[in-house]
């Protein structure tokens, strides 16, 4: 089970921290039976920060880059770091498929501008999320409301095909024997 408890106190970062069932249950007080029962069944917890980090400038240098979490860390309400990671992959490959080892750092750079304004885009979508889960609401049905709207003006995320992207990047810089 995770919970997401919004707090201004620092936390370490850590996967591992003990966390207090008591304030758990505090944070929660109020809410359905089941979720109560859930947590009263729990012997221990685990707690860690959820740190957000803004869109570094840069990913690429010489014949080094960054990409996932390390380019572009996320906070976890879209279910899009690894999807981005995934996404970054698919860029590289086909960029470096064929290219000399003086045109790497070319290509890197290449690939950091063809992803760091879609994930810089998606990091502030996914930062919003989180501001739309803690929000309180005045009744289900216009909660409901919302999510739909937000959610189908997300829809541009999965529709997204990095591999194409990628590909169509080097035809237009002529680099058309590098994707064949």
């Amino acid at each position: 089970m995770v919970a997401f408890v919004p707090t201004d106190l620092d936390f370490e970062e850590s996967w591992s921290a003990p966390g207090d069932l008591k304030a758990l249950g505090a944070e929660y007080d109020g809410w359905d039976d089941p979720v109560q029962e859930t947590i009263s069944a729990l012997d221990q917890t685990f707690r860690w920060g959820i740190y957000d980090r803004a869109p570094i400038p840069y990913w690429s240098t010489g014949r080094m880059t960054l990409l996932g979490d390390a380019a572009h860390p996320m906070v976890p309400h879209l279910g899009q770091g690894a999807a981005q990671a995934i996404e970054d992959g698919f860029t590289l490959a086909v960029l470096l498929e064929g290219a000399s080892r003086k045109d790497v750092p070319k290509r890197l750079k290449a690939y950091e501008k063809l992803r760091i304004e879609r994930t810089s885009r998606i990091q502030a979508l996914a930062r919003d999320a989180g501001r739309f889960y803690r929000a309180e609401y005045e009744n289900a049905a216009q909660r409901d409301r919302l999510m739909g709207e937000w959610m189908s003006a997300t829809g541009w995320i999965r529709g997204h095909d990095a591999e194409r992207t990628a590909e169509e990047s080097l035809l237009l810089a002529g680099d058309e024997e590098a994707i064949r």
